[in-house]
Formats: C-alpha cells, structure tokens, sequence
C-alpha cells in the first residue's frame, strides 16, 4: 500500500463523488435533453457507471487501505443525493437561462467536463502509488474515461455539425485572398 496523505484522501472522496454522482448525471441528462439519439446516448452511459464500480472499489482499497475506503464510501453515501454532478448540471442550465431543459451541446459539454475531471483524477492519482498492478488499473480506468470523453466530443461536433480539418486555409486575417 502507497503513503496515504491528505491529497489521497480528497482524490478518493472526490472519486466518490464522482462514482455515485455519474450514472445520476447521465439519467437526468438524458431527461434534460430533447433528441431521442441524445437520450439513448446517455441512458447507455449511465449503465456504463455501473460497471467502473468493482474498478474504483478495487483502486482505492488498494491504495488507501479496506477498511478506510469502506469508511469513506458509507461517509459519502449520505451526502450523494441530491448528486453534486447534477445540481452543477442544474445551475449552469439555470445559469444560460434554461428553466427546464437544456440544450443538446450544454448537457454534451458538461458530461465532457465530468468526463475531463474524472481523467485528471486518474492521472493525479498515479502518482500517489508505484504498485503497477494498481498503476496498470488506474491506466484502464484513465483510457476508458478518455474512450467515453472523445464518444462525447464526437457527438458535440456532429450536434454542432463541425468536426472537418480543413487541409489549406479558407481565409486569412489579413482579409487578401
């Protein structure tokens, strides 16, 4: 087991929080959003969260010790509904001025953010441990939250109806051309 500071302990709750935060997220999302293909979309990642459960259980028992990720886990617990991912979801919709529901390319950017934070978690994370069993799962679990980051950024660029490289400049800022 790897040195246990502080920092280690946030990265946890702040995983937690994540954890029991994602699949609430992605649900209410997909009741946020008015496209069908949209609220497939999120409905199959919401069932995804579920199966990054035994791996983040796994993670910190290892690094952090059983007994105290158990600890932790029934700490947290308490506190995940209403889930913390959902109510800043709800904010910035109230925030653009969206009552009820938000746009398609607002719920796509902030499940991208949560998807982006979960990432840097990750990355953060391997450095607080030198077991490579551990530093190998926690590369898993880092490129599976990049595989369902850029399935995101994929779909915001078709939403948007953006996405082509453009292979010679269109236009120059000097206005000749």
């Amino acid at each position: 087991m790897s040195h246990i500071d502080d920092r280690v302990i946030e990265l946890a709750r702040t995983a937690l929080s994540l954890e029991f935060g994602g699949e609430h997220f992605y649900r209410h999302a997909a009741e946020m959003t008015q496209n069908p293909s949209g609220k497939a979309m999120f409905l199959r990642l919401a069932e995804e969260e579920n199966t990054r459960r035994d791996d983040t259980h796994t993670l910190f028992g290892a690094i952090i010790g059983a007994d105290a990720w158990q600890q932790l886990v029934a700490e947290e617990a308490k506190y995940a509904h209403p889930s913390k991912v959902v109510a800043e979801l709800e904010a910035a919709v109230a925030h653009r001025g969206h009552a009820l529901v938000a746009d398609d390319t607002q719920a796509l950017r902030h499940a991208m953010d949560l998807e982006r934070r979960a990432i840097h978690l990750f990355e953060e994370l391997a450095t607080h441990t030198h077991d490579p069993v551990i530093v190998g799962l926690i590369g898993k679990m880092a490129d599976e939250e990049r595989l369902q980051y850029d399935l995101l950024q994929a779909q915001l660029d078709s939403v948007l109806n953006v996405g082509l490289w453009l292979d010679q400049p269109e236009f120059r800022m000097d206005g000749k051309f």
